[in-house]
């Protein structure tokens, strides 16, 4: 089992698995490049003497410091280390779903995972099912005789419903299900899913832990005997990550309490803005008092990042929406998000994306991003966007 972390998380992610003085002083652990690791003799490759390290694949230094930073984050017993968020996702999924099961997921499921789960994952014989992620009690008029998993994402993608997790786990406990969560939205500083009771909780580390749009990266964490079937899928799976990506997601631990603050505060001012103007008919941001579930983020959430939706009257066109985004002068269009630039995008939810109504006005449902660039200027370039719009 994983030591326990007693230090504030601030100072955890500063400090965890530095070993200066087992690496010639340097405080950042090296960067191993490996696929064969050698054996001091035959026996110790045959398994009969201890050898901590076998093969590149299954894990290096590098690796192993990245995943044991991610359990002193969460206060997980073991974590994995996978080349993206999704494919975390799909990793974790593979380790627990099998040929018969069914498993749920909210309807505002990331589409990527969405794509996955309803063109692969039921080509091996498992049943998938979607529920209004805002369901609550209602929980279990979706629950089928042979499901196994109830999948969660708080807030949901795009659409940014919060869910009772707490709730839902419950719910799960009381008839035998594993409860899982792509909890890359709240991270662990906002939103340690894993001591809300959740099973497996996965995040994109392409996003707010490494920081700098320059790395996929994904991680999925737990306890127990949950910890125990991550290992086996990802080693089974012959998933790993590359060797430069983990080391930039160590580096990426050592700062991402100071970038989420900013983003987080930056977010909420251009969220509040958003939410003024005579063009939005409605401001998707939890953190929002306006927001349906501002009671459920407050009580499970300590705090918000800088991601977030708005819908824009349909009386405005398409080509006005396009003129004004293509002329912003900081926020640019594109995919993604938790790096140091403010994005901003547009969402269609046609019948692939959605199953449920989503409760939204009809509208152009936009995305925006806070970044790292002085909340002035955002403010000022956001602001440019909606005169275009008028």
């Amino acid at each position: 089992m994983r030591h326990q972390n007693k230090k504030n998380l601030t100072t955890t992610l500063v400090t965890t698995n530095l070993d200066a003085k087992g690496n010639h002083g340097i405080p950042n652990p090296p960067i191993y490049r490996a696929s064969t690791i050698l054996s001091d003799n035959l026996a110790q490759y045959r398994g009969e003497e201890p050898q901590e390290y076998d093969y590149g694949r299954v894990g290096t230094p590098t690796s192993r410091a990245f995943e044991l930073a991610v359990c002193d984050m969460y206060g997980a017993d073991d974590a994995i280390s996978t080349p993206s968020g999704l494919s975390a996702i799909v990793t974790s999924l593979l380790a627990f779903a099998k040929a018969g099961d069914n498993i749920l997921f909210p309807d505002s499921l990331y589409g990527s995972s969405r794509r996955f789960v309803t063109k692969m994952l039921v080509n091996y014989g498992v049943e998938v099912s979607f529920y209004p992620p805002r369901c609550g009690d209602n929980i279990s008029a979706y629950l089928k005789q042979n499901t196994k998993i109830l999948y969660m994402e708080s807030p949901g993608s795009l659409t940014f419903e919060i869910q009772d997790v707490p709730q839902m786990v419950d719910f799960a406990k009381s008839h035998n299900l594993i409860t899982m969560i792509d909890n890359t939205w709240g991270t662990a500083l906002h939103h340690n899913a894993l001591d809300l009771g959740v099973d497996v909780v996965i995040e994109a580390a392409t996003k707010y832990i490494t920081g700098h749009s320059d790395v996929n990266l994904g991680i999925a964490c737990a306890r127990g005997q949950f910890a125990k079937k991550l290992r086996f899928s990802t080693t089974a799976l012959g998933i790993c990550a590359g060797p430069e990506d983990l080391y930039l997601g160590i580096r990426g631990l050592r700062t991402m309490n100071i970038r989420l603050k900013q983003s987080e505060k930056t977010g909420l001012s251009l969220a509040q803005f958003v939410e003024e103007q005579p063009e939005t008919l409605q401001t998707l941001h939890p953190a929002l008092p306006s927001s349906p579930d501002h009671e459920l983020f407050k009580r499970d959430f300590s705090g918000s990042c800088g991601l977030f939706g708005f819908v824009l009257s349909p009386e405005v066109s398409q080509n006005t929406i396009d003129a004004a985004a293509n002329n912003l002068e900081i926020f640019k269009i594109g995919a993604s998000w938790g790096g140091f630039e403010s994005l901003i995008t547009q969402a269609i939810l046609n019948e692939n994306m959605r199953e449920y109504p989503t409760g939204l006005p009809e509208g152009h449902l936009m995305r925006l991003y806070a970044g790292l660039e002085d909340e002035a200027d955002l403010l000022n370039d956001l602001g440019r966007f909606f005169t275009a719009l008028r």
